[in-house]
């Protein structure tokens, strides 16, 4: 644990939020902004991003030291998986627990209109033209590139948010990766696929067995109802970075630091293969 996951736990949140920005704002002075031609080096050399690559992105542009506009940013990555290519960014429209949300009286998701609380990457990703977004009423993702539907289309009609349907278990059918771009690992929702595929033979319940029925705007503007599972308390005392940084090596995971900016990159396929042998085991990101 670093001195910042450190203060997150030990400090009020207000207090930590003005420490964080402080930080933010002292590292930006300190390190150069990051430019057009140095990203395009990142993607492809350290994180491994190649043309006609599916690749799931996670990111945060408050931490992102970078020199060129957010819309940049998102035709840079565009670019760099080509036209036979396919971007995904996480597109979930709430804040907090999926539960809490779903309690709500007018608790609707509106696959057109609602837009998402994952960063504003994400929302340009989702605004722009071609983008198509999974009509999954709590793990929402939006595709940008050629196999866009193929991705998204049916990961409503699994009520497991993250099992054989959805995006990001399909993304281990592909030549893929999933970067994290100002982000670390404890962002990485790919980790819960496993237990969606395990089901009861994961080592603990993850969702509640209850089957929820949930309000969803599709595409023409019809409302549908949408049946699934919903987080289990359980899953909110996990420590993924921790997890991973004892379970997980190179080349399977790669964590890097380039002025100042945290950026990952992993391989869905091996990271699954790793993560489902160690929950045989009895080894997971909620008791590692």
């Amino acid at each position: 644990m670093n001195w910042f996951d450190l203060l997150y736990k030990i400090v009020p949140l207000p207090v930590f939020v003005f420490l964080r920005n402080i930080f933010r704002k002292y590292q930006s002075i300190r390190y150069p902004r990051i430019s057009e031609a140095k990203f395009k080096t990142l993607l492809r050399e350290e994180l491994g991003v190649k043309k006609g690559m599916v690749v799931f992105v996670h990111s945060s542009l408050d931490k992102l030291n970078i020199d060129f506009s957010p819309i940049k940013l998102l035709d840079l990555l565009k670019e760099a998986v080509g036209e036979e290519g396919t971007l995904l960014f996480p597109c979930w429209h709430y804040k907090g627990r999926a539960e809490d949300f779903l309690n709500q009286d007018n608790a609707v998701f509106n696959v057109n209109k609602s837009a998402t609380t994952m960063g504003l990457l994400p929302e340009l990703a989702r605004r722009s033209s071609g983008a198509i977004r999974s009509l999954h009423p709590t793990a929402s993702v939006v595709a940008v590139g050629k196999l866009a539907y193929e991705l998204t289309f049916e990961h409503h009609l699994d009520v497991y948010p993250n099992g054989i349907k959805s995006p990001l278990y399909k993304l281990m059918n592909y030549d893929s990766r999933i970067i994290g771009l100002g982000e670390r690992v404890i962002s990485l929702s790919f980790v819960h696929v496993v237990e969606d595929i395990m089901k009861k033979d994961f080592p603990i319940e993850t969702l509640q067995p209850e089957v929820r029925n949930l309000k969803v705007i599709n595409y023409d503007g019809d409302e549908e109802i949408v049946k699934t599972l919903i987080p289990s308390i359980n899953i909110a005392k996990r420590d993924t970075f921790k997890f991973i940084k004892k379970h997980v090596s190179a080349p399977i995971h790669i964590a890097l630091k380039i002025n100042g900016v945290n950026f990952f990159s992993v391989k869905p396929l091996l990271f699954y293969s790793k993560i489902e042998t160690l929950a045989k085991e009895g080894i997971t990101i909620y008791n590692s």
